[in-house]
């Protein structure tokens, strides 16, 4: 061969930012999965019931299963507080065995949810600052937080309520730069679907019908009668969920209003709460919360972007986005100020601030872009990417800060949860066959559910015992019957009867199992 002619044995080694441009999205949406799914693997691995730590999600997963597995009629599963539609999205899941005993239907939904969300949020920031690389950043912020992909990991509501939310910012953005109607009917479609998640969606409702009607308003009076319907149609669709619910809790309970929380909240005896939720000390720990969760830094970039949001956004109709992302929080964060919604210096019910997040990403993206625009040193730019991506790593090492989300969930697991679970796995080695009452608590009741592994028609949970109720099993004949020493707000009457009345149960059945929590008894032959 001549000396002369060159050769090249290796194969070409593809530009990755020529492979990767256009499909920016599509590169965060699988770096989120693969965050995700790592975390689970790893956390499951470490404990079969890490992603049941929360006291509700083991109710959550039960609640979902119960459509398909109980001795209830189906649409009687569906209330009293709880909103329907998480439920029915975890049903696919649950429904089948070792996702729904493994606790492993919380992340099939939820993994799902976090990356639907994270895409969507880089698409808004995109089309707000035109900027991918912040876009990029902002997306992660959210969807790459420790709080956010556990909490996306467990049965809970926030996952899908973080979608939705994101679905119908995004389509009111694409609403509000094209005008077509397509995109505020998704909006209202998305709206309707968050309110049947959780009530922090619910202010979002009247926002959506209030733009939709006021521009049906504009259609009538320009004589654009079928344009005015559609639009009236759009706003009655955003507040179809809201109306559903009312009129379910009528239907069902003979109460529009049986959801409130002034018919379920504990008293002030039942709350294990030193404070006792003065609003001061509340607001502190709300403060706190927001800065573990998100860092100083991201509530600085959101800070610079509301400051610099007039620029951006120099006509009023383009501030109907950041309004629209922040209602949800604002709701939250009013609810906790005024004692409505639980949190206190224990960490316990921290997720209720991670809505926040959506505000956070989005504005906090124009804060980024504004600054960047004008600091062009690459050193400085490097610093502020550094310290935003820093945080995850000061929760992971600072335990005062710490993944506030799971340090939550794994303090309420590791009590008298831990004891129900343990119990549950005695249940399945003693259980020989037929129906059992848990007079437990509904938390605990679940818990013992799910970590049975029998089928959920095999149980029935008392949840509110009085008068006749407490002697159910006697009269009924059931198998076996659970008693839980420690007395809850919703068993503490019934375990009061049966301790001072253990002699009458006696005549019937015999003692199985008995531990310092639970008493299992076994009906005579």
């Amino acid at each position: 061969m001549p000396k002369d002619v060159k050769t090249n044995s290796a194969l070409p080694i593809p530009d990755v930012r020529r492979l990767i441009r256009g499909r920016e999205e599509y590169v965060l949406g699988l770096l989120l999965l693969i965050v995700a799914c790592i975390t689970a693997v790893v956390l499951h691995d470490t404990d079969k019931y890490a992603f049941l730590y929360y006291g509700d999600a083991a109710s959550h997963i039960v609640k979902a299963r119960q459509f398909v597995d109980s001795q209830q009629p189906w649409l009687d599963i569906i209330g009293t507080v709880w909103l329907p539609l998480p439920h029915l999205l975890l049903l696919p899941f649950t429904a089948i065995d070792s996702l729904f005993f493994s606790g492993i239907a919380g992340p099939a939904l939820g993994i799902p949810c976090l990356v639907g969300t994270g895409m969507l949020l880089f698409l808004i920031v995109r089309r707000l600052t035109g900027s991918l690389p912040v876009a990029f950043l902002s997306a992660c912020l959210f969807g790459l937080n420790p709080n956010v992909v556990y909490i996306s990991l467990t049965p809970m509501n926030e996952a899908c309520l973080f979608f939705f939310v994101a679905l119908g910012g995004y389509a009111l953005l694409r609403w509000v730069y094209e005008g077509s109607k397509r995109w505020l009917l998704v909006c209202a479609a998305a709206v309707m679907m968050a309110t049947l998640c959780r009530y922090e969606a619910w202010l979002l409702a009247p926002f959506v019908s209030l733009v939709a009607a006021t521009k049906g308003l504009s259609a009538w009076k320009r004589s654009e009668q079928k344009r005015a319907i559609r639009m009236f149609s759009i706003a009655l669709l955003s507040l179809a969920g809201i109306i559903f619910w009312f009129c379910w809790n009528n239907y069902e309970f003979g109460d529009a209003l049986r959801f409130a929380p002034w018919n379920f909240r504990p008293p002030p005896s039942d709350i294990n709460n030193p404070m006792r939720y003065r609003q001061e000390a509340v607001s502190l720990t709300l403060l706190r919360a927001v800065l573990n969760i998100f860092g100083p830094v991201v509530l600085l970039a959101c800070a610079t972007g509301i400051l610099r949001l007039r620029r951006v956004a120099p006509e009023r109709r383009h501030l109907l986005l950041p309004v629209f992302l922040g209602i949800p929080a604002f709701f939250i964060f009013t609810g906790i100020l005024f004692d409505y919604v639980l949190i206190d210096q224990w960490w316990w019910n921290w997720r209720f601030v991670l809505t926040f997040g959506l505000f956070l990403s989005v504005v906090g993206g124009i804060g980024l872009s504004e600054f960047f625009k004008k600091v062009r040193s690459r050193a400085v730019r490097g610093v502020v990417v550094a310290s935003l991506l820093a945080m995850p790593i000061v929760q992971f090492t600072v335990p005062s800060v710490s993944v506030a989300t799971y340090e939550d969930a794994s303090k309420i697991f590791g009590g008298l949860s831990k004891y129900a679970a343990g119990f549950g796995e005695q249940l399945r080695l003693l259980h020989k066959g037929g129906n059992i009452v848990l007079f437990t608590g509904s938390g605990l009741g679940e818990r013992i559910m799910v970590s049975s592994g029998l089928p959920l028609r095999n149980f029935h949970l008392i949840q509110y015992p009085g008068g006749l109720d407490i002697q159910g099993p006697i009269r009924s004949g059931d198998r076996y019957v659970v008693i839980g020493k420690v007395r809850l707000p919703d068993s503490r009457e019934v375990v009061d009867y049966w301790l001072a009345r253990r002699e009458l149960f006696l005549r019937y059945y015999d003692i199985v199992f008995e531990d310092k929590n639970y008493v299992l008894l076994g009906r005579k032959d």
